[in-house]
């Protein structure tokens, strides 16, 4: 973009051409590149908290895997870096084969809810926004 500017001192006029880049190209790549990297450092953080935060059977308890259901914690990213999903594999199912992280994390008539997934997410909600910042940071100025 061009933009001619003239300034009249004293009946003598001068003319400057100041030329604008535009920058849209690189910020809008910087922001699609910071996606993807937001989606999985988020994605892998929260996986590690929820795993801390998992529950493990016993075997004197009839647990017939005990840390299965903390092992098959995962994390996918979108196809479109639009989001991230943490949870469970199919892995992590009971003696009838159903699966039961759903189960723990929010109880049954008979059983207390042991919230693992949820919390690690809300609990750190600022951190969280405080990686996002930081992944967006370092992608627009590259």
């Amino acid at each position: 973009m061009r933009l001619k500017l003239f300034l009249g001192i004293k009946d003598i006029w001068r003319w400057f051409v100041l030329e604008f880049k535009s920058n849209i190209p690189e910020v809008l790549n910087a922001l699609e590149r910071s996606k993807k990297e937001i989606c999985e450092t988020i994605g892998t953080f929260v996986e590690g908290e929820a795993k801390l935060r998992a529950p493990v059977g016993d075997r004197a308890d009839g647990d017939t895997h005990p840390g299965l259901m903390r092992r098959s914690i995962t994390h996918e990213v979108n196809p479109d870096n639009s989001g991230v999903k943490v949870g469970t594999t199919q892995e992590a199912v009971n003696s009838k084969g159903q699966p039961y992280a759903v189960f723990v994390e929010k109880g049954t008539s008979k059983m207390a809810a042991q919230p693992f997934l949820e919390p690690a997410c809300l609990d750190n909600i600022n951190k969280l926004e405080e990686i996002a910042g930081q992944k967006l940071s370092i992608n627009m100025n590259k």
